[in-house]
């Protein structure tokens, strides 16, 4: 299986943070302070993974490649 993209990773990330917060809300679990503290540093990873795609410079990728050739 190929290695993920920062921002595939982010992603995935972000959704199994998600499921463990919706689970937890959705079945009044309670999450521990250390178990919060680690879900946040994981979205602030993937933000961080985000803000730094955004950052680069867009390649522009041509839609008609034939017509230059």
């Amino acid at each position: 299986m190929p290695e993920l993209s920062p921002l595939d990773r982010a992603t995935e990330t972000l959704r199994q943070t998600q499921r463990q917060l919706l689970d937890a809300a959705a079945f009044g679990k309670q999450l521990s302070p250390e178990q919060l503290e680690r879900a946040a540093g994981r979205i602030g990873e993937a933000l961080r993974a985000y803000a730094g795609a955004a950052a680069e410079p867009a390649r522009h990728v041509c839609d008609r490649p034939r017509r230059h050739r």
